[in-house]
């Protein structure tokens, strides 16, 4: 298990965006929405598009991630990462798509300038693709892991309808996955680096969380919203600083 990974340098949101297939209504820049609605969504009218990302300028990427999508779990994509037009990466592979999300952790961070994404989904019953939310940047792990008593859960929009009877009537409108992460022993040298989060995550931005980037599936990665507490001191003059967030699926 490694120690989790924040995302939040997402490339995505200053690069030069272009696909070979997109709908008028729902162009590709969508994807620099942070919204996780189908209606902000990126769509490509064929079941098989590529997404080419041209960084604003060369930087590191370790993580490729599609969330709140519309494809199924035989859909495929290809990874390519270059640099200059010399190519780092070329790497084709199943999505392993789960609750709509899809997450690629390469080996190490790579220097590049261009990805290209070619996403397959042939079989998809919709005929079409719908990528509402993508992150494309680098990973940061902080030395040591979070603590045990973190946990994570639901956050659930139901409406409630109880009869004179007492029958209940649930509707059910929404459901956001969540985590609250409580980690007691970052170092000093990386408060600067959780300031820089917090700072990136008010201003509304997605954040991606892994709790364990080396998993085979990241099935409980978040993308969405980041709310974080105060920096504390709680071992006096120990290398240790503590830090709680809480991380919301945006949708």
């Amino acid at each position: 298990m490694e120690n989790c990974g924040l995302g939040y340098q997402n490339a995505v949101l200053s690069a030069v965006l272009s696909t070979d297939s997109a709908a008028v209504t729902l162009p590709v820049t969508n994807l620099t929405s942070p919204q996780g609605n189908p209606a902000y969504a990126w769509r490509a009218e064929a079941t098989t598009a590529t997404l080419t990302v041209a960084l604003s300028q060369r930087g590191g990427v370790r993580v490729v991630s599609v969330h709140r999508t519309n494809l199924t779990a035989q859909a495929s994509w290809r990874i390519v990462v270059s640099s200059a037009g010399n190519v780092l990466h070329d790497a084709t592979q199943p999505m392993a798509i789960v609750a709509g999300q899809a997450v690629c952790v390469l080996p190490a961070e790579l220097q590049c300038d261009v990805v290209a994404i070619t996403i397959a989904d042939p079989g998809n019953p919709d005929g079409y693709l719908s990528i509402p939310l993508a992150y494309v940047g680098p990973l940061w792990q902080p030395v040591r892991n979070f603590s045990t008593d973190s946990s994570s859960g639901f956050n659930l929009g139901v409406d409630e309808v109880t009869a004179l009877s007492g029958a209940e009537f649930p509707q059910m409108r929404w459901i956001q996955r969540k985590a609250s992460i409580a980690h007691q022993s970052y170092g000093v040298a990386e408060t600067a680096t959780l300031r820089e989060i917090q700072r990136v995550a008010a201003v509304g931005e997605n954040i991606l969380f892994l709790p364990d980037p080396g998993a085979a599936s990241q099935e409980e990665a978040i993308f969405g919203r980041l709310s974080g507490g105060d920096i504390g001191n709680p071992y006096g003059p120990a290398d240790r600083r503590s830090w709680t967030f809480t991380q919301t699926e945006r949708l």
